[in-house]
C-alpha cells in the first residue's frame, strides 16, 4: 500500500501520469474551481474573447450576464447588440470554462496552457490544442473584463 502512495506522490511530483495528462495542471484547476465556488460570485456579468480560427462574429468579445449560476444574456461588447442564438453555448459562464479545461484534460488534449485569477480563481485566459498533428483545432478563451457581482436590487423584482 505504501509503494502505491509513493508512485502516485512521484507522479504528482513528475508532472505526468499513466493517464497522459499533466497531475499538477489537473490540481491546479481543482484549487482554482474551489476558489472560484467560495469567493466568487453566483450572479455576476463578465466579458469574454474566443481565440480561434472562427469567424469574427463568434470570436467576440462578448459580455455574458449570469444570474444564479445560468447564462441569461449576450451581447457584444463592442455594439451592445445580441448575440445570435446559435452561438451563445460558444461563450459559457466561467464554470463552463472549468468545464472546457476539465474536458480537454480528460481528451487528453496536447498541449493546456492555462492562467488563473490570484483572487477569485476563474481561468482568465487558456489556450488548448488537441491535437499536435491537427491544425485549425486549436481553442483559446481570454477575459477581457472580469466577473462582477450584479447587486442583488438589480435581481430581485420590483416590490409594490
Amino acid at each position: 500500500m505504501k509503494r502505491i502512495f509513493a508512485l502516485l506522490g512521484w507522479l504528482a511530483a513528475s508532472g505526468c501520469s499513466d493517464l497522459g495528462f499533466d497531475v499538477r495542471s489537473l490540481t491546479e484547476l481543482e484549487r482554482s474551481e474551489a476558489k472560484w465556488d467560495r469567493v466568487g460570485p453566483e450572479s455576476y456579468v463578465y466579458a469574454v474573447r474566443r481565440i480561434c480560427f472562427c469567424l469574427v462574429e463568434e470570436s467576440g468579445p462578448v459580455r455574458v450576464r449570469v444570474e444564479d449560476g445560468v447564462a441569461v444574456e449576450w451581447t457584444y461588447v463592442a455594439t451592445g447588440n445580441p448575440l445570435p442564438e446559435a452561438a451563445r453555448p460558444r461563450f459559457p459562464t466561467v464554470d463552463g470554462l472549468f468545464d472546457i479545461l476539465r474536458e480537454a484534460y480528460a481528451e487528453d488534449a496536447h498541449d493546456v496552457q492555462v492562467s488563473y485569477d490570484p483572487n477569485f480563481g476563474y481561468p482568465s485566459e487558456f489556450s488548448i490544442d488537441y491535437d499536435e498533428q491537427v491544425a485549425d483545432e486549436e481553442l483559446g478563451m481570454r477575459i477581457t473584463e472580469e466577473p462582477l457581482p450584479i447587486p442583488l436590487w438589480v435581481l430581485a423584482p420590483p416590490t409594490g
